[in-house]
Formats: structure tokens, sequence, C-alpha cells
């Protein structure tokens, strides 16, 4: 089993990136294996351009990373995805992820009858944080926002997908935040 954690967070100092360390002590300890991609730190560009637009339903690539991004798909069987909500959505650069990489004839296949999956990921966890709460979240976004990630990954072949949300990040207490830190390994 291996597991892929994707993380979208520019700054390696933020909460995400605790969530991360977090993560990866527990998969060290129980010498699991595991891929980091750190969208940010690997310097992925999430706009599409023209030419990437033009290769999209064949499923050519012409970004190198893309490509490596895909080989690492390929093996994963769990995939956590880690990242803060902005704007009531996620960073761009997972936006960009899930256009640019889960393409045709990789992620899924549309020969014109409907969507049927090609990838083969057993579980998926999300964790999710943000400086508003989570009640304020759900009223505005984060339902329409998860059932339309949820709709996608499953889409493409991901099941078992759980998501976890901590609100009011700025506002909680060292102990607080410790507190969640220590419990998202056994949310895996």
């Amino acid at each position: 089993m291996t597991t892929t954690l994707i993380i979208d967070h520019p700054w390696k100092e933020s909460f995400n990136h605790g969530i991360l360390n977090q993560l990866i002590a527990g998969l060290e300890q129980d010498q699991k294996i595991y891929q980091v991609i750190d969208l940010n730190k690997d310097g992925f560009n999430p706009v599409m351009c023209e030419a990437e637009l033009a290769g999209y339903q064949s499923g050519s690539v012409l970004d190198p990373l893309v490509l490596h991004y895909m080989n690492i798909l390929r093996e994963t069987t769990q995939l956590v995805l880690i990242f803060p909500i902005w704007w009531y959505s996620s960073p761009a650069s997972l936006k960009g992820f899930l256009d640019k990489v889960l393409l045709n004839e990789f992620a899924f296949f549309d020969g014109g009858n409907g969507i049927q999956p090609l990838l083969s990921v057993d579980s998926v966890v999300v964790f999710t944080t943000s400086d508003q709460p989570t009640e304020q979240l759900d009223q505005h976004c984060t339902r329409s926002y998860k059932h339309q990630l949820t709709t996608t990954l499953e889409d493409i072949g991901m099941r078992n997908i759980s998501w976890y949300h901590l609100g009011s990040v700025k506002h909680l207490s060292a102990n607080e935040r410790q507190a969640h830190l220590d419990s998202v390994y056994e949310k895996l």
C-alpha cells in the first residue's frame, strides 16, 4: 500500500505543514510506504496553457512534472489531500493539479457514454483548515465544495473519501492545535 500526501500551502511553517509532518511521522513510525507531492515546493504551475488544453482529451502531456505526478498516482492506494480553504475553495495549485493531472485516458475515459474511472485508489482522506468557523463555512461553501471535490474524485475511481476540517485555526490555543495534530494520523 502506497500513501500519497498532496499538500497545497506555500508556507512551510503553516498549520497545514504541521498536519503533513504529523502524518509523515506516523507513517515512518509504522514503516509504511509514502510519497509527498508539495505543489508549492515543486513549483507546480496550475495554469493550463493553450497547448496543454489542445492535448487534454487525448491525454497528451507537455509538463514533465505532470508526468511525474501521474506516475505517482498510478502507484497510490491511499491519497491524502492537505490544504486551506481560501475564498470558499482550495488554493489554485490544487485546482490546477486536478485540471492538468487527472486527464482523459489516464484518470478517466470519456468516449461519449459518460465518464469511466481509470484510477483505483482505495481511500482518500482530506484535511482542510480555515480561519473562519466551520459552521460559517458550511453555510457558505463547504458542503457544495466538498460535494464537488468528492464527486470528481469518485468519478475517476477513488473510494472511501473522508473529510476533516478544522476551522477558526488562528483563534485556537496552542493546546487545541496540538490536540488536533495528535489526532490526524489515526484518521488515515
